[in-house]
């Protein structure tokens, strides 16, 4: 293996990291907010007001779906619930994908062959008992043949539907592992929130975070009161194969519009460009926007 990266300065737990609200103090985010570097990065406020509410409602009423139809795919225990699939269950959850706010990001760090690979809404309740075990990485162990320490095979973008705090079960990030040799071992702690240098991806509903597919990292535990609801998208490269139970169906082909979207959902060829430009979809753009461009 090549040699680790050299180690980095942990920041304590807290939103994207900020340690200080002087400004001599404050640290200068990159342009990609540190992904490069750390392995996440936090897109603050990425939805509007107006966009979170929609997104919100889609979400309420497909897990009152779900929940009534206990034939849809997904996990049901008591301290995790996963609807799979979560783009089939509204347009605007399958328009979310391609966000002007979202996807560019994703975008620069996985590559212009990017695809979906799974989708899903993550519903944690309070009260839920994690263990230390909790922590991994995404292709590590499922990722075969790869130097995962060079390379960029997925990126999972996380839009928060709800204020997620310090206590209410925010996903636990390792900064910088995603650069480290595929045979490092995760070291044991009894609860995810034991780990050394972890970092709690705390946010404001209608932000958003992003996470490179070999960064350690772990669900915390929901002390709170309140249940955490989180969308995910997850990215990898479009040659890649969509998860079972993920692939679009005919509804979501025939909504495929754009080119952007055809790739996403795998329509286009695998192997071959040219891959899709950057645009932004109607459904993203104002009212103003629109009548200008008429």
């Amino acid at each position: 293996h090549p040699p680790s990266p050299s180690p980095i300065a942990l920041p304590p737990p807290g939103r994207g990291g900020a340690i200080s609200q002087r400004q001599e103090d404050r640290e200068v985010v990159p342009p990609d907010g540190g992904f490069a570097e750390t392995g996440y990065a936090m897109i603050e406020d990425a939805l509007t007001p107006e966009e979170l509410a929609a997104i919100r409602a889609a979400a309420d009423a497909a897990e009152a779906r779900w929940r009534a139809d206990l034939s849809l795919p997904g996990t049901r225990i008591p301290e995790f619930l996963e609807i799979e699939g979560i783009m089939e269950y509204a347009p605007i959850l399958a328009d979310l994908a391609e966000h002007p706010r979202l996807l560019p990001r994703v975008r620069e760090a996985l590559g212009e062959d990017l695809a979906i690979i799974d989708h899903a809404c993550y519903i944690t309740p309070p009260g839920g008992v994690l263990d230390g075990d909790a922590w991994h990485t995404d292709v590590r162990t499922r990722v075969r043949g790869v130097w995962h320490a060079g390379s960029t095979m997925m990126v999972r973008m996380m839009i928060a539907l709800d204020d997620i705090g310090e206590d209410g079960g925010a996903t636990l990030i390792l900064p910088g592992t995603h650069r480290q040799p595929d045979d490092t071992p995760i070291p044991r702690v009894a609860t995810p929130e034991d780990m050394p240098g972890a970092v709690r991806l705390t946010c404001r509903a209608g932000s958003a975070y992003y996470f490179h597919g070999n960064v350690v990292h772990s669900p915390g535990t929901n002390r709170s009161a309140a249940t955490r609801r989180v969308l995910l998208y997850n990215y990898g490269h479009k040659w890649m194969r969509i998860w079972k139970g993920h692939e679009p169906s005919p509804a979501s082909i025939a909504r495929a519009v754009t080119p952007m979207r055809r790739q996403l959902l795998g329509l286009t060829p695998p192997y071959r460009g040219p891959e899709a430009e950057m645009a932004v979809p109607d459904v993203w753009r104002s009212q103003t926007e629109r009548n200008t461009s008429r």
